[in-house]
């Protein structure tokens, strides 16, 4: 099965906060550099190459699903598959399927050879890329956080990649053909069950029927091997990660490009849109190597990989990636497991994330190492890095916002750097109205309160993102307690306190003293945009969201619906705002700022402005 559907609540593991390949290279390559990505979400700018990317493997998927007995080489694209209302396949919907529907072609316009299937795999390929590219340009103008335009993009080096990747699938199909068919040919010829997850063909899951291209016994023709050879890869209709596969302890997840078992084994293929040079192609290799490790991890360790391959598929050559040994398998468990609770189970500090990069790695076309194969100085990767301007371990300068107060509309607006932002505070109080404690299955305490101190008074309540654990059993109605690293809000005139898994309810010592008049909800803050996360689109985004660093760190800014200043839509990566009035929030750990009630965005310096960035 290549696609294992995660159950992350019967664990407790956040599914948001899983590891993937692409973390585990980011870690490797700097620590510092996945904490400034992940932990202070300082993501780089798309460039339009994603264009090219996302429409080759679109493309490529289209005419894979396509048969060359049932879909003429200039027919629409027939083979759509029905989804759910999530976006997933409705593989047990048998009527919604298209393939039962359609008729064979006349016989005598089945491909018989190696030349005219590739004649009419290359024809689907002309049908489905027009389409295939536009929605690639259209999704990647969505993107706020995209650098270029798409006049970038070159369609005519997508295509030939897209007929690259077809004639390497067209080497799987002759192989079964040498091969007679592979062991699951007999099987095939009779209709047997397809599994839990069968390659898309436009079929639904139970379909028992004899395939029209089966001719009876015999040597296995082209277009059976089509059919046979297919691999199983994501669905282009279905709706973004609905074949994620997870591990049976949800705390890591990967999906697939291509995966061929026609010779009865696992072969893994990761299709790559580029021609293989630089280091990125380093990373490639782990990235192989990880799913061959999950395939085996979400198999009970009983099926190892018969093969893992990167096709480059601008030079249209295959890259074969050594595959890791049970013993390495095994460590690569305890390896990673070890780096979940370090970076995911918790918020790692940044001193935990040392800028010490790893030696910058070079090679040619192909993925072939290069002559010189590592850069000789240890920190030529700090040289390319985007994020140099902001981290210590280079001496790279960037000219970063760092400002105590700003006179708009009148008025001197005192202003917190970023580095200073306080998100969780502490309270000492009487509990009245209490609700509870209840305690989860999971460890954690339900309950809500308020808490009172002379005239002022909080709510408090469970946060949005998980309930507390150290709470004490001695609370009752009466109670004074003090409540510790809470985050503070104010909703209709009134402080929210909400305790997540970082907050703690005690019984308050005499001493204790934590005035609720002190807490601090309002800020004023300054910052370079750094990236642009989100704007609404009329359709699921209903949110402008930014993140900005100065001098001394970073923040997130968002806004909901109406409260979305007008001056949004001009905002820049690049930009010197200020965000006047907002209100304290964090997210994922991460100082954020709201812009509410009364809120007001100012744009102080355009990105044209500002010197090397």
């Amino acid at each position: 099965m290549p696609v294992r559907r995660g159950d992350p609540e019967s664990v407790g593991v956040n599914p948001y906060r899983r590891l993937s390949a692409s973390q585990v290279i980011l870690w490797k390559s700097c620590n510092r550099l996945w904490y400034y990505t992940y932990m202070e979400r300082l993501k780089s700018p798309l460039p339009p190459q994603i264009i090219r990317g996302n429409a080759v493997e679109e493309c490529i998927c289209r005419v894979l699903r396509d048969s060359p007995v049932l879909v003429a080489d200039d027919a629409d694209d027939v083979m759509t598959s029905p989804l759910l209302d999530d976006g997933s396949p409705a593989y047990d919907n048998p009527l919604a399927w298209p393939a039962p529907t359609l008729g064979e072609l006349p016989e005598d316009q089945w491909p018989t050879d190696r030349d005219s299937l590739e004649a009419w795999a290359m024809a689907r390929a002309e049908t489905h890329f027009e389409a295939c590219w536009d929605a690639a340009v259209l999704d990647w103008e969505s993107i706020p956080n995209r650098v270029g335009s798409a006049g970038e993009a070159d369609p005519d080096e997508a295509l030939e990649m897209t007929r690259a990747g077809l004639r390497l699938h067209l080497d799987q199909v002759q192989a079964c053909i040498e091969a007679g068919g592979g062991p699951g040919l007999a099987d095939w010829r009779k209709g047997r069950p397809r599994g839990d997850w069968p390659a898309p063909d436009g079929f639904p899951r139970t379909w028992n029927e004899v395939h029209p291209a089966v001719r009876g016994s015999g040597d296995i023709t082209w277009c059976e091997a089509w059919e046979v050879a297919r691999p199983w890869f994501v669905d282009p209709d279905a709706g973004q990660w609905k074949h994620t596969t997870s591990h049976p302890e949800e705390w890591f997840q990967g999906e697939y490009d291509m995966v061929y078992d026609w010779t009865g084994r696992i072969r893994i293929v990761d299709l790559k849109a580029s021609i293989g040079k630089g280091d990125r192609s380093g990373g490639y290799l782990e990235q192989l190597r990880l799913y061959g490790w999950l395939w085996w991890e979400t198999h009970g360790r009983a099926d190892e990989v018969e093969s893992l391959e990167i096709w480059y598929l601008g030079p249209g050559t295959v890259k074969d990636v050594p595959r890791p040994s049970s013993e390495e398998m095994e460590a690569l468990t305890e390896e990673l497991e070890e780096l979940y609770q370090k970076i995911h189970a918790r918020d790692p500090s940044i001193a935990e994330c040392p800028a010490d990069p790893a030696p910058l790695r070079y090679f040619d076309e192909g993925g072939v190492p290069s002559a010189t194969p590592v850069d000789p100085d240890p920190r030529a990767r700090c040289t390319h890095c985007e994020l140099r301007g902001v981290c210590e371990g280079s001496e790279h300068e960037l000219e970063l916002p760092l400002e105590r107060s700003i006179d708009r509309f009148g008025h001197r607006w005192p202003v917190t750097p970023l580095g200073e932002i306080v998100t969780r505070v502490s309270a000492v109080g009487e509990v009245s109205g209490l609700r509870g404690p209840n305690l989860s299955a999971d460890g954690t305490v339900d309950l809500s309160f308020t808490l009172q101190e002379g005239y002022d008074r909080a709510k408090v309540q469970p946060s949005r993102y998980g309930s507390p654990t150290d709470v004490t059993r001695a609370i009752t109605n009466g109670s004074r307690v003090r409540i510790d690293n809470t985050m503070a809000s104010v909703w209709r005139g009134e402080i929210v306190l909400d305790l997540d898994a970082k907050s703690s309810v005690a019984i308050a010592d005499d001493s204790d003293s934590a005035p609720i008049v002190d807490i601090e909800t309002k800020i004023n803050a300054i910052g370079r945009v750094w990236s642009i996360n989100a704007f609404p689109d009329g359709v699921g985004v209903t949110r402008w969201s930014v993140t900005l660093v100065d001098q001394t760190g970073s923040a997130g800014v968002v806004a909901f619906r109406q409260f979305i200043p007008i001056a949004a839509a001009g905002v820049s990566r690049g930009d010197e705002i200020a965000i006047l009035n907002g209100e304290i929030g964090e997210f994922n750990g991460q100082p954020q700022v709201r812009i509410g009630p009364g809120g007001r965005l100012v744009v102080l310096r355009d990105a044209s402005e500002v010197p090397g960035f």
